[in-house]
């Protein structure tokens, strides 16, 4: 029986990092080695780290999308000795569509679980990031973590892009930024207040 590729996503600010991290946490207090990859495309953090907002990190393994993320795993799984039990991406909404195919032959075919971590939508009104697309359609199991919008109590579905004070609907899919308010900035809504922001 084979493993699980799992997409779990939600809002910028929904704590995707920290679950991310507390699954790590679970595996390696019982003993358990786990393996984390980051996309080099998330340039808010440290190299080589990943970081949650409320203070925890963990090493982890920068990747390209040119990466074979297969070939790292055979490089990282010692099978008699020191097996991997699970492994874990960060921002999985920058992995290429091949790298997903990837992670669902690891689950399926080398049997470790996979729990990809990572934004379903852009800011762009209606386009979904390469990754997260990709996700959907080879995950097995879909979770998404919660968060509420900025403005009501609804549940946050979009991502909202701020620059100069006005909201932005269109431009390149990926723009790295954060929550922190500043000139250009992100904001985890509703459906509604997507397209009439509290501005």
């Amino acid at each position: 029986m084979s493993s699980k590729l799992y997409f779990k996503y939600g809002t910028l600010n929904s704590s995707k990092s920290s679950n991310l991290l507390m699954t790590a946490h679970n595996y390696e207090s019982q003993g358990k080695r786990v393996l984390i990859l980051k996309p080099k495309t998330d340039t808010r953090s440290t190299s080589n780290m990943v970081e949650s907002r409320v203070g925890i990190s963990h090493e982890c393994i920068d990747i390209s999308t040119n990466d074979n993320i297969i070939n790292i795993i055979k490089e990282n799984d010692n099978i008699i000795n020191n097996p991997l039990h699970a492994l874990l991406i960060e921002e999985a909404q920058f992995l290429s569509k091949e790298q997903v195919k990837q992670l669902h032959y690891i689950a399926h075919e080398m049997n470790i679980p996979v729990l990809a971590y990572g934004l379903k939508n852009t800011y762009i009104d209606g386009q979904l990031f390469e990754g997260s697309s990709a996700l959907l359609f080879y995950a097995d199991s879909l979770q998404e973590i919660k968060t509420v919008c900025q403005w009501c109590e609804r549940k946050a579905t979009q991502n909202l892009r701020v620059v100069d004070g006005k909201p932005i609907y269109d431009g390149e899919p990926i723009k790295i930024g954060d929550v922190l308010q500043s000139k250009e900035y992100y904001i985890p809504v509703c459906g509604h207040h997507y397209f009439n922001p509290k501005l």
